[in-house]
Parts: structure tokens; C-alpha cells; sequence
């Protein structure tokens, strides 16, 4: 049903000239309705794309609630083996079903997202566009953002080219590929980039139907270059469960700026969240944000930061209010050093700089 709706949208656009979409032709009068040319278009987007999407299908491991699964304080749970029905197939447990992945090197990198892997999965198999299929090894994650990254035994890969965020726009045409009904040919959900910036600045969002089958996908624009990897993120930043997948709003990590916490994750490193230990007071609407409260023990408490402090810049940024520091202390993950200009209560300011620890 989503499908249809999100395909309507693309038709839907056309009418936006003021023409039906029988009626619509091209600039040049060249005789075609624009809807035939649009197909073409998403047609020869989807066929650049096709050689950087590949299945990813996980076997073994225990079934795990996704709900809460990122570094906040509740923990996934092992659920019981009864009621897997259909998931069994003999000589494994199937731990998580068939999803997608992207390639983004050209000696056997794939990232996926942390959904594929959040049943701890005994295998992974990776299955190329050409049909061949290659045991992945798991190397490093990045937990704020929900992704994984895997190594398989292939050499030659296709990467795909990267749009740069300069250039990504609010209502430019996107589709979702995903790879989970077989090698052939990917399958495609188009929609709109919607917003940009979102979950802290690590995301951007968009309205193309997003599911189990398309996560670890790339979200690709009329040219056939990646955005961003698609991923199950809530907007409150932890893994999604369930009752997202057709909320009509949809997540992909920008792979432009990117580098630096793919080469940590090829070095085995696994990105978390960081905690600074300020608690903001969402009384206060700014300019700045006046702090509630300082956890002992954390980076804040031994910066000497203290309760009535105000917060006014973070890296340099001023900050608007609580809402705007959260985002801010969101970007960054644990062990990231951050600069905290603030103003005490006796009117004198400072600049201190605290390096993020992990979230428990």
C-alpha cells in the first residue's frame, strides 16, 4: 500500500504545473508526457545504483526486542524461542531475515545497519549483485548512528558516488533501494527528501517507504548517487522498532562526511554515545541554557560546571536554548573532546573543554 502511495507521489508531482499528466510534455515539445519521462529517469537512476546494493541475510543468534536497543538504559532482551514458526529453516535459526547493504570500498566493505545485527548473528551472508555470495566478517559500529560495517572476500566492488550535503535539497526526488527479493534487480521506493539535519545532525529524513527489507539501502537521487544509507532511527535517536516502519517518515545516515568514522569502523572501533552530565532547564527559552543540574562524577562536574550556570556556545556555536544543547552534545560520540563557553552566576565567563564518556 506504501508502495503505491509513495510511486503516486512521484505522478502526483506533475500536476504541480497545472497540467494532467497525460497532458504534460517536456520543455522542448518533444511529444512525450513527462510522467513517461520521469519513469525513464528513476529507471536509469535505479540501473546506475544496481552494482553498490547487496543482500545481507543473517542465521543464528538469539531473537532480541529492538525496542530501547541503542546505549540508553534499557537493555535488549532475549526473547523466547517459541513463536519463531516460518523463521526456522533446517540447520539454523534465522536470526533476522534478508536486508540490504551498501558498498562503499572496493576490497569487500559493506555497511548495513546495526538492525541486521541486532540478534547477534552466528552468520552473515553477503550476496553480490553478479549472484555471488561471500561469509562476511563483522568489524566496527557506530551506535549513534545505527550502523554496521562488514568485510567480505570479494575484491572489485563498485562504490557508488556520494552527493555532497551542499547539494542535497528539501523536496528533491529520492527512491529507497533494497535488495531482499533477490539478486536481479533492486527494489525501488521513490519520495522526497523531507528534511536535513535531523537526530542530532546525523540524519536526514525522507518520505520514500522504509522497512526491514530496505534498511542498510542507499537513499539515491534522480542521478544515482547515494545520499545516505537508510536506517531505522526514531526521531528521539534510538533503534526503531515496529510501529515506524509505516509512519510515513523514514531516516538515511549522509554518507558525505563520513570517512573519518568509517575508517575507525574498519579499524574494529565501535562508536558510542557521549554523556557530558548537564541537565538543562526547558524553562529557560534562551538566548543559552541555564543548567538544572550537574551529574558527580561526569565530564560537567569536572569542568566545575555548576547548577544557575549558563551555556552559552558549544564549539563555538552559541547555543539557543536546552532543546538547541542537546542537539549540539548529540553530534558528537563518546571520547569526542568539546568546547563549552558558559557564564557563571557571578557574571564572569569561561572556556573549558570536557572529552565525552560513554552512555551506560
Amino acid at each position: 500500500m506504501r508502495a503505491f502511495r509513495a510511486m503516486g507521489l512521484c505522478a502526483a508531482a506533475l500536476l504541480f504545473s497545472g497540467l494532467p499528466p497525460a497532458a504534460a510534455q517536456t520543455e522542448g515539445g518533444g511529444g512525450e508526457p513527462e510522467a513517461v519521462l520521469l519513469s525513464r529517469v528513476l529507471e536509469e537512476a535505479v540501473r546506475k545504483a544496481a552494482p553498490y546494493v547487496v543482500a545481507v541475510e543473517t542465521f543464528g543468534g538469539t531473537r532480541r526486542s529492538t525496542v530501547g536497543s541503542g546505549d540508553g538504559k534499557r537493555k535488549p532482551k532475549p526473547s523466547p524461542k517459541k513463536g519463531l514458526g516460518p523463521l526456522k529453516i533446517p540447520g539454523f535459526l534465522q536470526a533476522q531475515g534478508t536486508s540490504t547493504g551498501l558498498v562503499v570500498g572496493r576490497e569487500g566493505w559493506i555497511l548495513t545497519t546495526r538492525f541486521v545485527l541486532n540478534w547477534n548473528p552466528s552468520t552473515i551472508i553477503v550476496t553480490l549483485p553478479d549472484g555471488r555470495k561471500f561469509t562476511a566478517e563483522r568489524k566496527g559500529e557506530d551506535r549513534t548512528r545505527g550502523i554496521a560495517l562488514l568485510r567480505i572476500g570479494a575484491r572489485d566492488l563498485t562504490p557508488p558516488p556520494i552527493v555532497p550535503r551542499s547539494e542535497m535539497r528539501v523536496g528533491q526526488w529520492v527512491a529507497a533501494l533494497g535488495r531482499s527479493f533477490g539478486p536481479r534487480v533492486p527494489t525501488a521506493h521513490c519520495g522526497i527528501l523531507s528534511a536535513l539535519d535531523r537526530i542530532q545532525g546525523k540524519a536526514i529524513q525522507c518520505d520514500a517507504y522504509t522497512s526491514p527489507a530496505n534498511y542498510g539501502g542507499p537513499l539515491i537521487d534522480i542521478e544515482g548517487r547515494v545520499l545516505g544509507l537508510v536506517v531505522p532511527l526514531s526521531p528521539k535517536g534510538d533503534m526503531a522498532g515496529a510501529d515506524w516502519y509505516d509512519s510515513g517518515i523514514g531516516f538515511a545516515v549522509p554518507l558525505d562526511g563520513l570517512d573519518p568514522i568509517l575508517e575507525g569502523m574498519r579499524e574494529g572501533k565501535v562508536f558510542r554515545r557521549g554523556l557530558v552530565g548537564l541537565r538543562m532547564d526547558p524553562s529557560f527559552l534562551g538566548p543559552g541554557a541555564r543548567i538544572l543540574s550537574v551529574q558527580r562524577g561526569t565530564p560537567a562536574h569536572h569542568a566545575r560546571l555548576s547548577k544557575g550556570d549558563l551555556l552559552l556556545e558549544v564549539d563555538g556555536e552559541p547555543s539557543r536554548n536546552a532543546m538547541h544543547v542537546q542537539d549540539q552534545i548529540g553530534r558528537h560520540v563518546a571520547g569526542d573532546l568539546v568546547e563549552l563557553t558558559f557564564r557563571k552566576k557571578d557574571g564572569t565567563e569561561a572556556k573549558v573543554w570536557v572529552e565525552l564518556e560513554p552512555r551506560s
